[in-house]
């Protein structure tokens, strides 16, 4: 019995460090020299984004390939930010497998069982956070802007104990909210989806008129996006503007790379005066749509993919084409405005992308071979703002 015990710790020590060494070499973030709090984006050897900095209080680690906590130094001066202290309060006995008892804080997760660890410290550093009345939100204090309100992740809540967003929201406050909203209203170009999510901006974007104005080599990028697994569920609405110019085919939003296309694509063929929606799935392959525009005039733009099709709107023409499983991955962030050389000439305005399917945009009155799409289907498609 305890040969195969030790077999199994083997094995999970040997998946363990496998993981650990794939995700080192899968890191495309790196140092900025002589600034330890900030980091840089490279997807290619040559090709890197501006530089971002990490929360305050932490620097870049390549090592873990991420912003963390430096090591402690009793000798150190104090923090400058304010911080308070946690609550005192017992610990959340979190239901599981019947265990309701308080975890051994000697041991990790999983290992509670006598045994000998090497002394670790159970003594918690101050909390950076405070809570607000509304628990969907917390406050921060960030050097050199002061106290700032800032929203939880998606459907996750600020536990004040725990100092941090841990609690899930119950499924009756889900919906489905714009994880990046760019309104361009202001300069530079910021995400105004409540997260903050950094956006690249290769210098030939501009706000102007309180709409973002890209002449043919302007490029937005969302890093995030990267290497992402939508899944089943995706929907994008914007709304453009185009004027003469630009090559025969132009991108509005791609997370094309390279020569390739983008798993999840809208472009716009200028001389037919045609929008393409073009969706890339594991099971079915790539498909597309074309659906026509009016010249002279904003065009209100719909994509959504809902796990049984590919589901397009441009003002009240629409269109799908069924489809099935996860969108594709690209290596690319998403681009805006350009990718691959497809350059875009015009105007766009309130971009929002949900990862997940927002009833506010259901597309189908029964065109082609789909009937409407029924929320009902889904257990989280529940609709709001």
């Amino acid at each position: 019995m305890q040969g195969l015990f030790l077999s199994v710790c083997i094995v999970i020590s040997s998946y363990l460090h496998t993981c650990i060494s794939q995700r080192m070499r899968s890191c495309v973030l790196r140092p900025v020299e002589g600034d330890t709090t900030k980091y840089k984006v490279y997807l290619t050897s040559s090709r890197a984004s501006g530089e971002f900095r990490c929360a305050d209080g932490t620097h870049f680690n390549q090592e873990k390939c991420l912003c963390d906590w430096p090591p402690r130094n009793n000798n150190s001066a104090t923090a400058t930010f304010p911080t308070r202290p946690r609550p005192t309060t017992e610990p959340i006995n979190r239901p599981g497998n019947g265990n309701t008892r308080p975890l051994d804080p000697i041991r990790l997760p999983g290992e509670q069982r006598p045994g000998f660890r090497p002394f670790e410290s159970t003594t918690r550093g101050p909390c950076l956070t405070s809570p607000d009345a509304d628990r969907n939100y917390f406050s921060q204090y960030i050097h050199g802007y002061g106290t700032v309100r800032r929203r939880c992740p998606i459907g996750t809540l600020y536990n004040d104990r725990e100092c941090g967003c841990i609690d899930l929201a119950p499924v009756t406050s889900i919906y489905c909210r714009p994880e990046i909203y760019l309104d361009f209203d202001s300069k530079p170009i910021i995400d105004n989806g409540g997260t903050n999510i950094p956006i690249g901006n290769n210098g030939h974007v501009d706000s102007v008129a309180n709409a973002g104005r890209f002449n043919g080599i302007g490029q937005l990028t969302i890093w995030m996006y990267s290497n992402i697994d939508f899944g089943q569920k995706l929907t994008i609405s914007l709304r453009f503007y185009d004027f003469p110019g630009g090559p025969d085919e132009q991108v509005l939003v791609s997370n094309c790379m390279d020569n390739e296309l983008g798993a999840v694509e809208i472009a716009l063929a200028p001389r037919n005066k045609e929008v393409i929606f073009r969706a890339d799935t594991v099971a079915s392959g790539p498909a597309e749509i074309r659906l026509p525009y009016k010249d002279k005039a904003w065009k209100n733009v719909t994509y959504v993919y809902d796990g049984t099709a590919l589901r397009a709107k441009v003002d009240d023409e629409e269109q799908a084409v069924a489809m099935k499983g996860h969108l594709d991955t690209r290596a690319g962030g998403f681009e805006i405005g350009m990718c691959n050389r497809r350059g875009y000439v015009g105007y766009i305005d309130d971009l929002k992308v949900h990862r997940c399917v927002n009833i506010d945009y259901v597309i189908g009155n029964g065109k082609g071979p789909l009937s409407p799409y029924d929320a009902r289907d889904s257990n989280l498609d529940i609709g709001g703002p």
